[in-house]
This record gives structure tokens, C-alpha cells and sequence, in this order.
């Protein structure tokens, strides 16, 4: 299916701009394999993951994904997920790239096209009464997506590290704090897990609540989530959920990186910040991970470098170290 695409000069004419097809994902788990040797992003994508993709609540590809092929060779894409806001912002997250071997011809710079082209028609179907943010991340070692991006007029807001924990490392003994009980995740508990999450990220930067639909798919719905490592913190009078350390494991990057747990969650809600929440149900969490049967190596999250709520403080000071830094590039609102 031919779609239209940018204007395109010399070789650019002889590419095929196409919107994808399921049929497509095995060509695009190679392109992105490829993309993976060069950027080193630590990510490896199987079938299913690609799957998650075609189902997530944010992506609508008959429209908003569009796919480049030089002949039966996929090497390009653009995958635009739209994640409506409530509190401060919509946004529309553009995630591609090109095929190492087919770089600097101007591949990119045409995707660059299409996505601010594309961006402004999904920011319609917005509610108007709030801005909608257009944007990207790269690895700070990817300068040619750094370079294009720039010229597009996409300029960096924020850094964000992925820190990692060796699991030989001891787990120091914290205190409960005074009147909270630790609970191992449980369905039963799940809304309030995802409404403490909505509290405790009110304050931090870009964050928007998570619906139910959202939480169900990219969090603990997800086959990654791993409620065997997860915990949360409850005041046992109200039984309301007032921290939470949400785990997840993802076997398929293994073959490329150690094996490693992603604390993707770390939350206290505001009134309990400052009791020593998040140090008692973090080592609760190192333990587990570190007794687990599957033999993780490390455990790996990442965090906003200028987190109001000193969030690198707590992570160095449990022996978290640098693995690689992410820049979030944003244009000017919509």
C-alpha cells in the first residue's frame, strides 16, 4: 500500500513510504536489531513486543506510524503515540529511526518532515483548553539524531540517567518506618497502587496520571511486571497505598546486557516524603531481586537528573552508578 510521503530528490525517489502492516513486524524487529548495534539503547524488541506496540491504548499506526522500504529492506520508521493529558500537557511521543546503513542520505530529515506534519493533525483531536508537546529522546552518544532533531527545531529540556545496582552488592538494614505496613503486590490492591502513583508524580516533570487502561497495559498488566519484586507501603488504618516500588524484567535484552530487574516505579505520596518510605521498600526490593530465582546480575531504573525530590540523591546513596544518560528533546507547545 503506497502512502504519500515527503518530497524526496535523487535516491530518495526510489523509497517506498507505506503505512505498516502486522505483516510487517518481522522486517521491522530486524531494522530495529540493527538500529540496537549502533545506538546501544539497551533495548531488544521480539515479536510480541512489537505486538504491545499495535495494541497500546496511545497508537493509532493507520495513521500515525509510517514505515520507509528500499525495496523488500525496511530502514526507516516513525511511530507517533498520542497520550492525552488532563493536568498539563498532551503529548505526542515520536519514537523511529533509520537503518545504520541507510543514514545521512536524508531519510531522516524527510522522517523530521512527516512527524511535525503528522503531530499537528493528531494535536487536533485534542482537548484545545490544553497544550499539546511534541517529543523525542535520544542517548546522549546518538549525534546524528541529535543533529537532525536540532535542525527540526527540537531543542533539549531534560536529562534523564538509567543507574544500575550490582546484586552482589549488601543490602543495608532500614527501619520500618513508624506506622506503615510492606505488602507484596496484589491485584486487590492495584487502583490503589495506580492512584498513589498519580500523587506521588504530580510534581514531577512531564508526568501525566495514568488511567486505568494505561496502568493495566504498561505497568501491571504488562507480561514484563514481575509482582514477586514489586511492593507497597500502607498505612494499615485506612488501608491506603502510600509508596510503591513496581518491578519489571524483560529476558529478552539479556543476550546484550546483564541480567537485570527495572525498578520502572518509585513513588511516596507527598505527606509520608521524608519518613524513609522509599530507602525501607527499596531494600525490601534489592533483597528480593537479588534472592530471585532467575539470577539477576543488577537492578537498573532510571531517573530525571533534576528530580525536585532528590531522587538521584537516594539511588547514589544505595550504590547506584551511571549506565547511560537519555536527553528528552521537545518542540515549542502545539
Amino acid at each position: 500500500m503506497a502512502a504519500s510521503g515527503p518530497g524526496r530528490i535523487g535516491a530518495m525517489s526510489e523509497l517506498r513510504w507505506a503505512a505498516p502492516s502486522r505483516a510487517d513486524d518481522p522486517e521491522w524487529a530486524d531494522l530495529l536489531a540493527a538500529m540496537e548495534t549502533v545506538d546501544e539503547r539497551g533495548e531488544t524488541y521480539e515479536l510480541d513486543d512489537l505486538g504491545d506496540e499495535w495494541q497500546s491504548v496511545w497508537s493509532h499506526p493507520a495513521t500515525d506510524a509510517i514505515f520507509v522500504w528500499d525495496g523488500p529492506l525496511l530502514v526507516a520508521f516513525n511511530w507517533l503515540k498520542a497520550m492525552p493529558g488532563v493536568r498539563e500537557h498532551h503529548r505526542v511521543a515520536c519514537w523511529g529511526g533509520v537503518r545504520p546503513s541507510h543514514r545521512r542520505g536524508g531519510i531522516g530529515t524527510a522522517m523530521f518532515d512527516w512527524m511535525l506534519q503528522r503531530s499537528a493533525e493528531m494535536a487536533k483531536a485534542f482537548d484545545p483548553s490544553l497544550p499539546t508537546k511534541i517529543d523525542i529522546d535520544a542517548a546522549d552518544h546518538q549525534r546524528d539524531l541529535l543533529v537532525v532533531a536540532g535542525r527540526a527545531g527540537f531543542t533539549p529540556v531534560r536529562t534523564f540517567l538509567e543507574v544500575a545496582r550490582r546484586t552482589s552488592e549488601p543490602v543495608a538494614s532500614v527501619p520500618a518506618p513508624v506506622g506503615i505496613e510492606l505488602v507484596e503486590w496484589n491485584l486487590d490492591l492495584d487502583e490503589e497502587a495506580r492512584l498513589a502513583h498519580t500523587e506521588a508524580f504530580a510534581d514531577h516533570w512531564g508526568s501525566e496520571p495514568r488511567s486505568a487502561e494505561e496502568w493495566a497495559q504498561w505497568h501491571t498488566g504488562h507480561r514484563g511486571f514481575r509482582p514477586d519484586l514489586s511492593v507497597l507501603a500502607i498505612e494499615p488504618t485506612s488501608g491506603q497505598v502510600i509508596g510503591l516500588v513496581l518491578t519489571a524484567a524483560y529476558p529478552q535484552d539479556w543476550a546484550r546486557l546483564p541480567v537485570e530487574a527495572w525498578i520502572n516505579t518509585v513513588g511516596t505520596r507527598r505527606a509520608w516524603r521524608g519518613k524513609g518510605v522509599a530507602r525501607w521498600l527499596m531494600a525490601d526490593v534489592h533483597r528480593r531481586i537479588a534472592k530471585s530465582d532467575t539470577g539477576f546480575e543488577r537492578a537498573i531504573l532510571g531517573v530525571d537528573s533534576d528530580n525536585a525530590t532528590g531522587a538521584l540523591g537516594l539511588y547514589r546513596s544505595l550504590g547506584y552508578e551511571d549506565v547511560r544518560s537519555v536527553i528528552s528533546l521537545a518542540r515549542p507547545p502545539l
